[in-house]
């Protein structure tokens, strides 16, 4: 196969907020894996994206999305053919409709999702878009009112905090859609706590030699808010022109921008009243995950501290 026909065979499909961009980063030294420098083309969720409303974060989301398949092929006309492709976009968890269009576009894929305690999923995901000028809303609390009100599941759930964190609801899709083999879950809780045997489990999924401990884990887009008041009220007040210049600016020049910026961050603490009262937002997709992960995987169970002080619903059948 010339590079002009490859096309991915793997996709890290989420979540946000949980250690997405350090795996990339990984795969990207990774002399047998070959990925587009830039993650997140969300090709597979773009049809979505065309009638949600115009906000800070959809606006940056669209701005680097690619719409056309002949220029989402382009991004792997570069890899050589001892090499395997692939691509990491954390929205593919959001869609219940992406599983169907990747498994349509490439059935022998392998899927990998890397998960992180929904609570603290949720709020770091408001810190880094409220640091980032993408969320006006002074409070988490404020942040997520609205989702507490209406706790439907959504089919789509681009631009909200509760809802992406409902990780059964959205890895069911990808469990019809291929088979069980062909799919990896991972922990954030893991990666922060041994990121090599992550990152080597995740070689060894790939069918690539296993260099995880020679290949250095940059932890990326660490959450929490910029210190100096001047520093923050430029990096917040220019998100969309960040966004805009993504496409044109090389990977250097941004990681030289966001160093500048982000070098000295604080993360302000979730008050654990909220936290426990959230957790009963995620307790039925909590312990359907838990059952799908006993089912499904052979080694890796849904961390301990998920949700523990909370007992399985009652009338649920979840095994």
């Amino acid at each position: 196969m010339s590079g002009a026909d490859r096309k991915p065979t793997f996709f890290l499909v989420g979540g946000s907020r949980c250690g997405t961009t350090s795996l990339h980063r990984s795969f990207v030294r990774h002399p047998g894996i070959f990925m587009p420098r830039d993650k997140s083309p969300n090709y597979f969720t773009a049809p979505d994206m065309a009638d949600f409303p115009a906000a800070a974060a959809m606006i940056a989301m669209k701005g680097h999305s690619i719409t056309d398949r002949d220029d989402y092929l382009d991004l792997f006309t570069n890899a050589t053919n001892i090499q395997v492709c692939g691509e990491v976009s954390p929205v593919y968890l959001q869609s219940i409709h992406t599983a169907a269009r990747i498994k349509e576009f490439a059935p022998e894929a392998k899927i990998i999702a890397i998960l992180r305690d929904p609570v603290e999923r949720a709020f770091a995901h408001y810190i880094g878009r409220r640091r980032d000028g993408l969320d006006d809303r002074d409070t988490f609390e404020e942040a997520i009112a609205a989702e507490l009100i209406d706790r439907a599941p959504r089919a789509i759930a681009f631009n909200r905090y509760m809802a992406i964190g409902r990780y059964a609801f959205f890895l069911k899709s990808f469990y019809r859609e291929f088979p069980t083999e062909q799919i990896k879950v991972v922990f954030f809780d893991d990666l922060v706590r041994d990121p090599v045997r992550v990152v080597q489990g995740l070689f060894n999924f790939l069918e690539v030699e296993p260099l995880g401990d020679r290949i250095p884990m940059d932890r990326r887009n660490r959450g929490g808010i910029i210190r100096n008041p001047l520093l923050r009220k430029v990096w917040t007040r220019t998100a969309l022109v960040r966004a805009r210049l993504r496409k044109h600016l090389p990977e250097s020049v941004r990681d030289l921008a966001g160093r500048a910026f982000l070098s000295k961050i604080e993360k302000p603490p979730l008050d654990p009243a909220i936290r426990h009262d959230l957790v009963k937002y995620f307790e039925e997709d909590l312990f359907a995950l838990k059952a799908m992960c006993k089912r499904h995987l052979s080694e890796d169970l849904v961390p301990t501290g998920w949700g523990s002080q909370i007992a399985a619903p009652s009338g649920k059948n979840y095994a």
